[in-house]
């Protein structure tokens, strides 16, 4: 009987010793501590900012007005454009400035047309990777193309799929054309977004 008793006392020892080691290993608590820090991306015009024309001193009608708007983060977030009093073969030139103020690299997604009041966006040309390099801005009642627009880093070269890095610079272009659609003495307007990721 002692033995028996012994026994089951070690077997009891040795059940509650699997238990216990159980027990503590399934609450057993690792504690992990992390700080993680994200960075920002952020694309934005800034200055400097050049707007000129191909109208001659003897006619001086057409006139155009280039400027930023929508301040945020270090810069302007769109590209305004008036263009008044524009006749067919009127030439607008705009040169401006995208700045990445964040902390991660940029990469143009993609250029964002907003047309002004009485406008709509036409047809989009694309340069030969086939990023949108120019759009055409209709009349948005008799259909008719009024400004050409074209957006590009250099000749036949897209904005779009180029990559800024923290602190850098990208030129951007732009052309407008006023067509035949368009009205005397009236007032255009557009604007230009850059997307990124």
């Amino acid at each position: 009987m002692k033995n028996q008793i012994l026994a089951f006392f070690l077997c009891t020892l040795i059940a509650t010793s699997v238990c216990g080691i159980t027990y503590a290993q399934w609450n057993d608590v690792i504690e992990i501590r992390s700080t993680m820090r994200f960075g920002t991306l952020t694309l934005r015009f800034v200055d400097p900012l050049d707007c000129s024309d191909n109208d001659d001193s003897t006619k001086d009608s057409g006139e155009c007005l280039c400027e930023y708007t929508n301040p945020d983060s270090g810069g302007f977030e769109t590209l305004e454009v008036s263009i008044a009093k524009a006749y067919p073969g009127y030439e607008a030139y705009c040169t401006f400035t995208l700045e990445n103020v964040g902390t991660l690299p940029d990469h143009v997604r993609g250029i964002k047309m907003i047309p002004g009041a009485g406008l709509k966006v036409g047809e989009t040309y694309v340069d030969a990777g086939g990023n949108a390099i120019g759009w055409q801005l209709d009349d948005d009642i008799t259909d008719e193309t009024v400004l050409i627009v074209y957006v590009y880093k250099d000749v036949d070269s897209s904005l779009v799929s180029n990559t800024v890095e923290p602190g850098d610079q990208l030129l951007g272009k732009m052309i407008v054309q006023a067509e035949d659609g368009a009205e005397q003495c009236h007032t255009y307007g557009f604007g230009v977004e850059i997307t990124y990721e």
